[in-house]
């Protein structure tokens, strides 16, 4: 292949490796939480449904409850994601005119929008932050265990044994995970 056909071949590799990295300030401070802190006890057992060997009246009862249990976490998990992702402060906005007539935005090459760095990069959560991560994390917690009490009255021995058995390890697992949260610890000078 002679030099003048490899040319656009390697702008073309060039361009679609440029496309695909990301730049630094894209990537999250944090990593996100993990999917164990907001599955609740009432979705383990549904998930769990055969080993669990739940009827068809249990399944849609424990279903009704986990979606009831879900409107009532909803805006404690609202109240979490502002803990984790604030709103941009009032001027940190785009700029002025930077949005088209008609609610679109301008569009960069291959029909993206165009970058634009953050106004300002994720910072560490504040000990304030952390405070209120953990009592809301806490409040959920305890709608779950009161929900999870309530399924478990329509359970039989067997079941109820296995139940436990599963929420005792998805409670282990939890705690793990929001110990995670509160990131590394600072350890005392010996």
């Amino acid at each position: 292949m002679s030099p003048r056909h490899l040319m656009p071949w390697l702008l073309l590799v060039g361009l679609f490796t440029a496309c695909a990295s990301s730049f630094p300030e894209e990537r999250p401070a944090r990593p996100p939480p993990p999917r164990v802190l907001f599955q609740s006890p009432l979705a383990l057992l549904l998930e769990h449904q055969q080993e669990l060997m739940l009827t068809t009246d249990q399944l849609i009862q424990v279903g009704q409850r986990d979606e009831a249990l879900d409107v009532t976490n909803r805006p404690l998990r609202e109240q979490l994601r502002q803990v984790w992702h604030p709103d941009p402060l009032p001027g940190d906005g785009p700029p002025q005119g930077a949005r088209m007539p008609g609610g679109n935005s301008p569009v960069g090459l291959g029909g993206r929008p165009q970058y634009r760095p953050p106004a300002r990069p994720p910072t560490p959560l504040s000990e304030e932050d952390l405070k209120r991560e953990q009592a809301l994390l806490q409040a959920m917690e305890e709608n779950e265990m009161a929900a999870y009490r309530d399924v478990e009255a329509l359970l039989d021995d067997t079941q109820k044994e296995k139940a436990r058995g599963l929420v005792s390890k998805h409670r282990e697992e939890r705690l793990r995970a929001r110990e995670s949260l509160k990131g590394p610890e600072t350890k005392p000078a010996p």
